[in-house]
């Protein structure tokens, strides 16, 4: 009866801890569609590229290395699931009893009088692990007494079971009971003469012999011996690749130590992986030396996720290649930041002909691989016919499934890529193609952030083509696993496709967003992509009018203005992603001397459609020749002011100033600074009728003269323009510019246009 100890000897749930860092990280700016478990290795995911020390992603759900799963998965005759089997053998500690633990399947198996043998190791195995387990924290030491008790034990089992499969894995716990205990002659005695001995094929072979080989005397030696246990078996890397250095002369001396290519290949390959920055180099003389070595394939799908991450994300984001923004030397990689794009192009070419080259010569490459990786290069490179070739070429060569993922993005993003028009059949394919995105999910790394990128990527090549409309329609399917310019924490969908064409659209685009929005027959792909829009309809007529607003089309603006209802206009709990009501709080036609202040709302208030509105009637009345004209284009003046980046009103224009980036249209600059102030405030100074009010319009000329003075001049040559045109100021009003060097006088001067 003492197998079923093992359901009770668990505790009730796993504990899996998450890490967190500040917001936006590297690796949340770095960009990659090459997928990086494409070697199929998932027990090297921390050396896959990362802006981290170790990429910190897993390949697969496991808990285990797979390495293990995949032989316990073979010893159960592919009976029980992998995730079964990691679940009990690595989510449950021994303690009490675990809930939920009777549905798992090994249990199942177990109970049903199955493998009795493997749930005594298993029991073993787990109490070992309890016994030689440290923590800092809880100040819990090795149980010395326990372990011991256990290697009595351990020695008993190994030599009575007749099962090899498990008399090895007993060997195995004794090599690491001992290594523990610090009895290097134990540990040694057990690996040579039990684990090295059976029959059995079993990474527990190297992992034995990786605890032999750090308990090799000399620095030199012991990297030596575990850069052999590097190539053997993937779940020690990420220490392994942690005790070597980065000194080149350490490197060199252990390759002397080396008896063959092969651990030359192996040693050249910890290197490329310690390596930031190209590695070519060191790619060519691994094939040189081992074809056929597994780390090539590691290390070619790293040097493309590198090159994207150089060549591509700073595109995509805005906020320059992951690498550059996070890492644990920066320091280190601060050469990164200073290639430009033509030498990480330039780099890019030469590696794509050296993958040209090697695949004509060693036919012992992962050839569907290396294709397909010639594609994407190729595809970087705006070179469509390679793109093409290579693609076709990788088809061709019996690829794994992961790697047909792979080859399907390729062909989808090359759709895009070189495919002109925007008809029913290019919608209907690419519709097709995008449904079928999700049959790859278990075949491409990361798949949920790899989708938005490739979103992402398509909107970006809509951008390119001059096609807002379809750019900010893709991008609106970018989700938050992605960090990019039109990207906000916690805004996404309809919002970023508002804030792509808030920067880049102008009347034209917003009139054809809207024919698109009205028209009756969509197809199914422009249906897709206007779903999430819905909840946006007011904020987007709303930019609408707001770009007509900005190109100085009024009438228009306004005709669009009034079909949003009232009721969006007082929404003060951004309900509609803005603060309507809160931000036009202040009066647009106020004198405003001194330059963007916030203060208390002001009594007179307008919305977008009145403020228009009052825009056309004042230049009416002026065209009319009303006699208060004088006072109607100070007004204008004053509202043209107040939209400009230092006024109280910049938002009937822009949505948002400041920060890290500017919320601002790429398409228009009349608003930003004051050169249409200018021009009504010369206009109210040639109609004044009195020498105060025209002193006074005079005194908004120099304002804004002097901010449009710092924007084309450095300061110094600033200021003397400044000085030299108040200096104009006193010779032509000397008895009102002393009054008017601050707002001492400003209500008596704003009114003397009554006199």
């Amino acid at each position: 009866m003492k197998n079923w100890m093992l359901y009770i000897l668990f505790l009730s749930s796993p504990l899996v801890s998450r890490s967190c860092g500040w917001w936006p990280t590297g690796e949340e700016l770095r960009f990659s569609l090459f997928s990086s478990h494409l070697a199929d290795v998932p027990d090297a995911s921390p050396l896959f590229y990362s802006t981290q020390y170790f990429n910190d992603y897993e390949a697969d759900a496991y808990l285990g290395p797979t390495e293990n799963l995949n032989e316990w998965y073979d010893y159960f005759g592919q009976s029980v699931k992998q995730s079964e089997i990691d679940e009990l053998i690595y989510s449950y500690p021994i303690g009490k009893p675990a809930v939920g633990i009777e549905q798992n399947g090994l249990m199942i198996h177990f109970k049903s009088g199955k493998h009795l043998e493997a749930s005594d190791y298993i029991i073993f195995a787990k109490t070992v692990e309890q016994a030689i387990y440290r923590d800092h924290w809880s100040k819990k030491e090795i149980d010395i007494e326990k372990v011991e008790s256990l290697i009595v034990y351990g020695e008993n089992k190994m030599n009575q079971t007749t099962e090899q499969y498990l008399k090895l894995r007993y060997a195995y716990q004794l090599v690491v009971m001992s290594y523990y205990l610090n009895d290097s002659y134990k540990a040694a005695y057990y690996h040579k003469n039990f684990v090295m001995t059976s029959p059995e094929k079993s990474v527990i072979k190297s992992w034995s012999a990786f605890y032999l080989a750090n308990q090799t005397p000399g620095r030199i030696n012991r990297l030596y011996e575990l850069s052999k246990v590097f190539n053997e078996c993937k779940s020690k890397t990420k220490y392994i690749y942690n005790v070597f250095g980065n000194e080149a002369a350490e490197f060199e001396k252990v390759l002397e130590l080396c008896e063959n290519d092969k651990e030359r290949a192996v040693v050249l390959g910890i290197q490329a992986f310690k390596n930031p920055g190209k590695s070519l180099f060191q790619i060519r003389n691994i094939i040189r030396l081992d074809p056929s070595s597994e780390l090539v394939d590691l290390l070619l799908i790293r040097e493309i996720n590198k090159m994207e991450d150089w060549y591509y994300s700073d595109y995509y984001s805005s906020y320059g290649s992951g690498i550059g923004q996070n890492c644990w030397e920066c320091e280190a990689f601060e050469f990164i930041r200073e290639v430009n794009f033509a030498t990480d192009k330039a780099y890019l070419k030469t590696f794509l002909k050296y993958a040209e080259e090697i695949t004509v010569k060693e036919k012992e490459l992962n050839r569907p691989l290396w294709f397909t990786s010639m594609s994407y290069m190729s595809n970087m490179l705006d070179d469509e016919k390679k793109t093409v070739k290579y693609s076709n070429l990788a088809k061709g060569n019996n690829p794994s499934n992961k790697i047909k993922g792979q080859i399907f993005m390729n062909d989808l993003m090359t759709l895009v890529r070189y495919s002109e028009e925007w008809d029913e059949q290019f919608q209907t394919e690419l519709m097709n193609q995008l449904l079928e995105v999700s049959e790859y999910k278990d075949e491409i790394y990361r798949f949920d952030r790899f989708k938005s990128e490739l979103m992402l990527a398509i909107s970006r090549r809509y951008l390119e083509k001059g096609e807002v409309v379809l750019a900010a329609l893709f991008e609106s399917k970018v989700e938050n696993e992605v960090t990019e310019r039109h990207n906000y924490w916690d805004r996404n969908g309809g919002y970023q496709a508002f804030d792509l064409l808030n920067e880049n659209a102008n009347s034209k685009d917003l009139d054809e967003l809207f024919e698109l929005w009205n028209k009756e027959d969509k197809t199914v792909l422009e249906s897709f992509l206007m779903s999430d829009l819905q909840p946006y309809k007011w904020r987007l007529t709303d930019l609408w009018a707001t770009q007509y607003f900005r190109e100085e089309k009024l009438e228009k603006a306004l005709e669009i203005y009034e079909t949003v209802p009232d009721s969006v206009w007082q929404v003060t709990n951004g309900e509609l992603h803005y603060y309507y009501k809160g931000e036009l709080e202040n009066d647009p036609f106020e004198t405003n001397i001194y330059g963007r202040f916030y203060n208390e709302p002001s009594e007179v208030t307008y919305t977008k459609p009145e403020f228009v509105a009052e825009i056309l009637r004042l230049k009416k009345l002026i065209k009319a020749n009303d006699k208060d004209k004088a006072r109607h284009a100070f007004l204008l003046g004053n509202a043209y002011y107040n939209m400009t980046v230092n006024g109280n009103s910049y938002y009937y224009t822009e949505y948002s100033w400041g920060g890290y980036r500017k919320e601002m249209n790429r398409n228009q600059t009349n608003y930003n600074y004051p050169h249409r102030a200018l021009e009504y405030y010369k206009m109210a100074e040639s109609f004044a009728t009195n020498k105060a009010y025209a002193a006074m319009c005079h005194r908004m000329k120099l304002k804004c003269m002097s901010e449009i003075a710092h924007e084309n001049l450095d300061w110094k040559e600033a200021e003397k323009q400044n000085e030299k045109d108040w200096e104009a100021f006193l010779v032509k009003y000397p008895n009102h510019a002393p009054k008017l060097f601050n707002c001492d006088h400003l209500l008596y001067y704003t009114s003397a246009w009554k006199k």
